[in-house]
């Protein structure tokens, strides 16, 4: 009688669960975009670059305007976002970057109230690069409570010029593959953003990386599969490359493991890091682009090649303040004479 009951138990009650399971596993993690529709250039009529031979570039991790609320297990306000959206915009006008790349921009997620973030911070720009990394009809993370979950998501990276871009890619990085396979299911791509932008009418190549955050030897084998494509063009172009690399410099005071992800940009003969080893142990906590509130590790950069480009300045701008739980890095250059 018991076996008997038990069987009616799982047949009525469990068996009608783990379908429901599957369906939405199928339906959640199922893109909404084409292939062709995950990297696209958007031209706009009102950006203009200032005259002169010296420039700057910066990368921002947006943390999607969700500040230090970013990953937690709540709904962020709409108003929060809105206030964080303004204070982006001033930022952005009093810093006027001729180069910007972001990482973590919606493009149009349930998590911050189907904004275009992008859209709303090109203003100045001749030119975006958008990049699409996560495509999914339904992220439920954080895990709990439900209310939490990120729900759609459109989101991913850009590169914002003052300057023509010539051409632009869009290349997956390898994923963590000793992850569970509803992880990965639900989990963004990592991307490298490539774009050649003609700074008065000099092929300049921009990459637009963000790594790994959670697996050291997925972030170690993505760092070199970036390192293979500067090295396609760091013989015959001025290149910089930027991001949100999610692990801490090699001569940062305080290390977490012997990870060689920044080493492996380090110890190329033809780049160089704006800030150098002597620069961030000057004054290494105003150089942490991690947390906002309290800041304690480096995990974003800028590199460029020291033979084609002249650094004149670099620094981490603080004033961002809780926009994003990353600050952003600023640099300013000269492309030397050939």
């Amino acid at each position: 009688m018991f076996q008997s009951l038990m069987r009616i138990v799982l047949l009525y009650i469990l068996l009608p669960l783990v379908v429901m399971l599957v369906i939405f596993f199928y339906w959640g993690s199922r893109a909404n975009l084409e292939l062709g529709q995950l990297h696209q250039e958007i031209s706009f009529i009102s950006g203009q670059a200032q005259s002169g031979d010296t420039f700057s570039i910066m990368t921002y991790n947006l943390g999607y305007l969700s500040g230090m609320t970013n990953n937690l297990p709540l709904k962020p306000s709409r108003k929060l976002f809105e206030h964080n959206l303004e204070a982006a915009q001033t930022l952005l006008s009093q810093l006027k970057p001729d180069i910007l790349g972001f990482q973590e921009i919606d493009f149009g997620s349930t998590r911050s109230y189907n904004m275009n973030q992008l859209d709303s911070l090109a203003t100045g720009y001749q030119v975006a690069v958008q990049s699409v990394n996560w495509d999914k009809n339904y992220v439920p993370f954080p895990y709990w409570p439900p209310a939490a979950h990120f729900g759609k998501m459109l989101s991913g990276q850009a590169i914002l010029s003052k300057f023509p871009v010539s051409t632009s890619e869009r290349i997956v990085l390898p994923g963590p593959e000793k992850a569970p396979f509803y992880y990965r299911a639900f989990y963004l791509d990592r991307l490298i953003q490539v774009a050649e932008i003609l700074i008065n009418g000099k092929a300049v190549v921009v990459l637009n990386v963000h790594l790994e955050a959670f697996d050291e030897e997925t972030r170690e084998i993505q760092a070199r599969e970036v390192l293979k494509v500067v090295e396609q063009y760091i013989n015959n172009r001025p290149l910089i490359l930027i991001g949100d690399f999610n692990t801490r410099p090699p001569f940062a005071r305080e290390q977490l493991s012997d990870e060689q992800t920044i080493n492996i940009f380090l110890a190329h003969p033809l780049l160089s890091p704006a800030l150098d080893s002597q620069s961030y142990l000057a004054n290494e906590k105003e150089h942490f682009t991690f947390d906002t509130a309290a800041p304690y590790e480096k995990l974003d950069y800028i590199f460029y090649t020291h033979q084609k480009i002249q650094l004149v300045k670099a620094s981490t701008i603080r004033e961002a303040g809780e926009i994003s739980d990353h600050f952003p890095v600023f640099m300013v250059f000269t492309l030397l004479e050939e």
